[in-house]
């Protein structure tokens, strides 16, 4: 490990403690030990009472009061997050399938300000979480691909290209998707991630931190 490295990882850190002061922290570690526990036992395929308490924990979360601070929790592990690349995928994963399913008007809102106001990386972590929710939720699927073909034309490339990628690897039967895909024009987005790096998408982190934003599924 050369000696820019390490400041690069030391910085990173100092980031992460940074951004983690912003978030809800007792929410995010009531998930982190639920991740903890789920990442196990599919690993391990162990049967344990624990199972309750991991639930529990997840539907507990589901009810704060203030959705949109689950929101923050995601885009922070996505992007600061220092746990180990499973375990930050089973975090999210689990945020998007137990929390998000719970999402009204006001959250989707929330996450599309963010899209439409931040064309860098905390832009398009919203913009690839926004996207799975309209996968994994299939009734909030009409809702998002509405507001993706309204503002389609207020996106910064890097948001196109990644529309474009979602629809390509997950959508192809979906009408609606086909319809946004061809006013896109973009035959193969997926050409536009081997290109060298942006200073946004170039910042220093640590390997392994958390799963690439253009990963749109597990």
């Amino acid at each position: 490990m050369t000696e820019n490295t390490e400041f690069d990882i030391e910085e990173y850190k100092r980031q992460s403690a940074a951004q983690r002061q912003t978030i809800n922290n007792e929410v995010y570690d009531e998930i982190l030990k639920s991740a903890k526990f789920f990442l196990q036992k599919r690993k391990n395929n162990i049967v344990s009472e624990e199972i309750v308490t991991a639930l529990e924990r997840m539907e507990e979360a589901s009810r704060i009061p203030n959705l949109n601070e689950i929101t923050d929790i995601y885009l922070f592990e996505s992007e600061f997050g220092l746990n180990s690349r499973e375990l930050s995928e089973e975090f999210l994963y689990i945020i998007l399938i137990m929390i998000a399913q719970h999402y009204k008007d006001e959250q989707m809102h929330y996450l599309e300000e963010i899209i439409l106001t931040d064309g860098k990386f905390r832009g398009s972590n919203a913009l690839q979480f926004y996207l799975k929710i309209g996968t994994s939720h299939k009734e909030k699927r009409g809702y998002v691909l509405n507001f993706i073909e309204n503002n389609i034309d207020k996106f910064p490339e890097g948001h196109k290209n990644m529309v474009a990628m979602f629809i390509k690897g997950f959508l192809q039967g979906d009408r609606h998707a086909k319809t946004i895909f061809d006013k896109l024009n973009i035959t193969n987005p997926g050409v536009h991630f081997r290109n060298p790096p942006t200073q946004t998408q170039s910042k220093p982190k640590p390997a392994k931190v958390y799963p690439k934003w253009w990963e749109f599924w597990k």
